[in-house]
C-alpha cells in the first residue's frame, strides 16, 4: 500500500509553489476562509481577500467551530481515501493535508487559494454525503463508465437539488435528479448563457421527462448517471 510521509508533503508544498509570494496570516487561514464565505453570502464583494481586516473582524465562535469541522472532515476523508484506494493522494489533496494538519499560517499564494475553496468544497461534500445515505451510489448498472447505446432513452426523473462546484479552471453547476433509487446529474458551466433559463425550468419538486443519452460517472466514490445530449420531453410540478 502506498503511504504518504510528512516529508513527502513538505516536498510537494515546497517544489510546486517555490516561486510564489509568501502570504502571512495572523489568524488560522481556514477560520478566515469560513468568515469570508459568510460575508460573501451576505453580499460582500468577491474581491475581498483572506487578508482583509473586515474578514478578521467578522470571526465568531460559530465560524471557528465550522472551520474545525472542516479540518476534521478532510483530514479523515483524505486519510481513508489514501488507505482504501492503495495509492498516493493527488498533489492537491497532499497539500491540503499538509496545510490543515500543520495549521500553516505562512504559505504561498496557491495554497492560500486552497483555504479559500475548502468551505465551498465542504458544503458540496455534505450534500453528496447525504445523497449516499438516500440513494444507491456504490453499485449501479454499467459501472465503470460504459456508455449506453447511441439511441436516446426516455427517463422520467424527480428533481432533487443543484450544487455548485468550484474547479481549478471553471465553475460548474450540477443539477441532480433521481428515480428514487439512483442519482442522475446534468452539468452546466457557470458561464453558459442558458444556465438561468434552465434554472427557471427545473423547479423544486418538479418531475421531468428527458430524451437523453447517459453513462456512468462518479465524484470520488459516489457513482451516478450523467446525462448528455438531452432534450426536455415533459415537465410537471408535484
Amino acid at each position: 500500500m502506498g503511504t504518504l510521509q510528512i516529508n513527502d508533503l513538505m516536498s510537494i508544498f515546497d517544489s510546486k509553489t517555490k516561486d510564489e509570494r509568501i502570504v502571512e496570516f495572523k489568524e488560522d487561514p481556514l477560520v478566515l476562509a469560513v468568515s469570508l464565505k459568510t460575508l460573501q453570502e451576505q453580499g460582500a464583494s468577491n474581491h475581498w481577500s483572506l487578508e482583509d481586516l473586515r474578514v478578521m473582524e467578522n470571526i465568531t465562535d460559530e465560524i471557528r467551530d465550522t472551520a474545525q469541522r472542516i479540518r476534521k472532515y478532510y483530514g479523515k476523508k483524505y486519510f481513508w481515501s489514501n488507505l482504501t484506494n492503495n495509492r498516493e493522494l493527488s498533489g492537491f489533496r497532499s497539500r491540503t493535508c499538509y496545510l490543515l494538519e500543520n495549521r500553516i499560517r505562512s504559505c504561498k499564494d496557491k495554497d492560500a487559494g486552497i483555504y479559500y475553496k475548502l468551505p465551498y468544497f465542504y458544503d458540496e461534500d455534505m450534500i453528496y454525503d447525504d445523497f449516499k445515505r438516500q440513494y444507491t451510489t456504490d453499485d449501479i448498472p454499467r459501472i465503470g463508465g460504459i456508455s449506453t447505446p447511441n439511441a436516446k432513452h426516455q427517463l422520467t426523473l424527480k428533481y432533487v437539488k443543484s450544487t455548485s462546484s468550484r474547479q481549478q479552471k471553471r465553475n460548474i453547476n450540477r443539477f441532480w435528479f433521481t428515480d428514487d433509487t439512483y442519482l442522475y446529474g446534468i452539468e452546466v458551466a457557470n458561464d453558459n448563457p442558458l444556465l438561468e433559463m434552465f434554472k427557471q425550468i427545473i423547479t423544486e419538486n418538479s418531475t421531468v421527462t428527458f430524451s437523453t443519452n447517459y453513462n456512468v460517472d462518479r465524484i470520488d466514490q459516489m457513482y451516478f448517471y450523467k446525462l448528455f445530449n438531452f432534450t426536455l420531453a415533459k415537465e410537471t410540478n408535484a
